[in-house]
């Protein structure tokens, strides 16, 4: 799911069981899922102790997806002087990198960011680009939909985010080998998660339902390891 650490999902018939200590939040949630994604990491730049903690209490074969921090997104806007920010929000994260256990870094545009391709280019050339380390970019200006952005992805070897709405449906497109997929309608009907599931059983990918305005999203997440196991 897209972050674990939520007060209100706890209690009798939700979440996280009556009287489980927040401490043990990240504990019980590796327990049932494999992945996090690290929205967190949008508002406050990571610390060791995050990779520190998913380290300790986490199987080694769990991913934490770090969502890149707004300063790069929003506020430089993916401009060249950002560089320096992205390295400083993956080091704190490179014990991660390290252990396998780093998922793909999520980069999340801004709605009024419309398309800049060479911008993008210069960007996307600048970052670091290793073995170890996966990116997807998610866009969310229409001005993107283009098949000159899908050949830059696929140039770099990003992975173009899959956004499922209640606007749109997902688009799964291969610009590498794997894949990111982001639930976010308000509501999944069985069929539509049967359908989700058979996707997902033939590709790599790392998948999360939303966490906000939405009753219990874990609901789901259950019901997509059960069909893909």
């Amino acid at each position: 799911m897209s972050g674990y650490s939520y007060p209100e999902w706890q209690g009798e018939g939700l979440f996280y069981p009556p009287g489980l200590a927040k401490s043990k939040y990240l504990t019980y949630y590796a327990s049932r899922y494999r992945t996090v994604e690290g929205v967190g990491m949008f508002k406050r730049m990571p610390a060791e102790s995050t990779a520190l903690k998913v380290i300790k209490e986490c199987s080694p074969d769990f991913h934490l997806s770090p969502k890149m921090n707004e300063r790069v997104t929003h506020f430089q806007r993916i401009k060249p002087e950002c560089i320096p920010i992205v390295e400083a929000f993956l080091e704190p994260l490179a014990l991660l990198e390290e252990r396998g256990m780093m998922g793909p870094v999520l980069i999340q545009l801004p709605p009024n960011f419309s398309a800049k391709l060479e911008l993008l280019d210069e960007f996307l050339s600048a970052i670091p680009h290793r073995p170890t380390l996966r990116w997807a970019i998610e866009f969310r200006h229409s001005s993107w939909q283009t098949a000159e952005t899908e050949s830059l992805l696929r140039k770099h070897s990003i992975a173009w985010v899959a956004d499922d709405t209640d606007e749109h449906d997902a688009i799964l497109r291969d610009t590498t080998d794997h894949h990111y997929i982001r639930l976010r309608k308000t509501d999944y009907s069985d069929k539509q998660l049967r359908e989700w599931a058979k996707k997902l059983k033939d590709i790599d990918s790392h998948v999360y339902v939303r966490h906000t305005d939405v009753q219990a999203p874990w609901i789901w997440a259950d019901r997509l390891v059960e069909l893909t196991l």
